[in-house]
């Protein structure tokens, strides 16, 4: 614990110090993520004549994604009447294999507060069918607020940025979901950095119940939405010109951990860090702009569990037990010209998800349940890398992604190892709004466990089409 804080306050120390040295050159990069959500931009072009913006009209923007989905694994229910394969199942109902699903509807404003442009704000809704308005599956779809910020930009090097919003994390959290061509996130950031919220846990599984000895699972319903890569907090950050092409980002976010919840308590508590370095080709806007980026990024916080006491099946009394949830990772973007590649490597330590679990034994009903490795002692490692590129500028786009997960690497019997390579292309008919065909070849094995890969022997491949319409 010692050695995280140590790393947390070094890193902020250096993003302070790099802030002060180069403050007088600040100005917003048009490729940063961290800006791109947070400010209005300080100059528009309406007539082709560059001018600094003075609009507060507040702008009504949002996007919907309608999609198709079928996966060909296979569903197998033991003799016991339980579910054994939920990753035959599309999320996030976990009941079939295919269909149709209104998947995003998001609806946003943002804009200026003061005629200056030192007060931003940016709001954002959802209205559609995924872990947000329906995390356990229930088809109990709600409406949340995912974004709710104001950002306060009067400190030259450290802007303010204070509400719910994206955390400063890894590039496929932290971009924006309207842009990319993937239907489905990597394995890794799936399972480990989209979080599910648990607050109350069942009985406790340990040795080979658990996967392992060493491994202390807990299962329980989600109590909240996913934590969609947000939280509730404060944050510094800000995008500086080094020289004429280089530019250095840093940020550090103190939040609740409560994801989207809207929760007020801090006993979740997070800190999350970031640091990146971009060279720009020039041209480009957005997520398109023409730019090398390496970053690295870490969060550590806390999370709270209410457990059954004294391991048993009672409904109370509970046990307040509080466990290390630790994520860090480092990438490199680069895109111009229309080819994008990009690596990501990830690692989590301490609450590892371990996917969903059926808790009923009526063959015709699943009830779908989360399980958690919690103790510090359980790790996993994956990351991705990912290339594009328009083979018909601004039209279409083939794509190719490879992902990997290695999940409990420190048990022998619980260790498994998830492999994707997903295939396929965009058409634009006008920017950002387009159709999006992947094709998941999906693998999965649990190396040291016979009776595991007997179950995952039923992965199987995934097709998704999907189309975004923006506004």
């Amino acid at each position: 614990m010692n050695n995280r804080k140590s790393i947390l306050k070094t890193g902020l120390k250096l993003s302070m110090i790099l802030a002060l040295a180069i403050s007088s050159q600040s100005e917003v990069s048009a490729a940063d993520w961290l800006s791109l959500q947070a400010v209005e931009p300080d100059f528009v072009a309406p007539q082709g004549v560059l001018v600094p913006n003075r609009n507060k009209v507040p702008k009504v923007w949002g996007f919907l994604q309608f999609n198709y989905r079928q996966d060909s694994g296979t569903v197998v229910v033991n003799s016991s009447g339980i579910n054994t394969t939920p990753f035959a199942l599309l999320q996030p109902d976990l009941t079939d294999k295919s269909g149709f699903n209104l998947f995003r509807a998001r609806l946003g404003v943002r804009g200026m507060a003061d005629d200056d442009n030192l007060v931003d704000y940016f709001i954002l809704t959802d209205f559609g069918n995924n872990g947000v308005g329906n995390p356990n599956g229930k088809k109990e779809v709600g409406n949340y607020i995912t974004d709710a910020s104001i950002t306060l930009r009067h400190i030259p090097g450290a802007t303010i940025r204070a509400g719910m919003f994206k955390t400063p994390g890894s590039e496929e959290g932290l971009g924006s979901v309207y842009y990319y061509p993937y239907v489905e996130f990597s394995t890794f950031t799936d399972q480990q950095l989209l979080e599910r919220t648990m607050k109350r846990a069942g009985v406790a599984e340990t040795g080979s119940a658990a996967g392992g000895a060493t491994s202390v699972h807990y299962t329980g319903v989600a109590s909240d939405p996913v934590g969609a890569f947000r939280d509730t907090g404060i944050e510094i950050y800000d995008t500086f010109h080094i020289n004429k092409d280089w530019t250095a980002s840093y940020a550090y976010m103190l939040g609740n951990g409560s994801g989207i919840s809207l929760s007020s308590s801090n006993d979740q508590q997070t800190h999350y860090g970031y640091l990146a370095l971009e060279k720009s080709f020039g041209g480009g806007k957005g997520y398109n702009t023409n730019a090398f980026k390496m970053y690295g990024w870490l969060q550590d916080g806390k999370r709270t569990l209410l457990v059954d006491k004294d391991n048993n099946a009672s409904t109370t009394p509970y046990d307040k037990k509080t466990y290390n949830r630790q994520r860090s990772g480092v990438g490199i973007s680069y895109y111009n010209d229309g080819l994008r590649l990009e690596t990501e490597y990830a690692m989590a330590k301490g609450m590892i998800f371990t996917g969903a679990k059926d808790t009923n034994n009526d063959p015709a009903i699943d009830d779908w349940a989360l399980q958690y490795a919690v103790g510090d002692e359980n790790k996993a490692y994956g990351g991705y890398i990912n290339a594009q590129y328009y083979v018909i500028p601004d039209k279409l786009e083939l794509i190719s992604r490879y992902d990997w997960m290695n999940r409990l690497t420190n048990s022998v019997a619980g260790r498994r190892e998830f492999k994707t390579t997903t295939l396929g292309f965009s058409y634009h008919f006008k920017d950002a709004t387009r159709l999006d065909f992947n094709y998941a070849i999906k693998s999965a094995r649990a190396p040291n466990n016979n009776g595991a890969q007997t179950t995952l022997d039923n992965t199987g491949d995934r097709v998704s089409l999907q189309l975004t319409a923006g506004f």
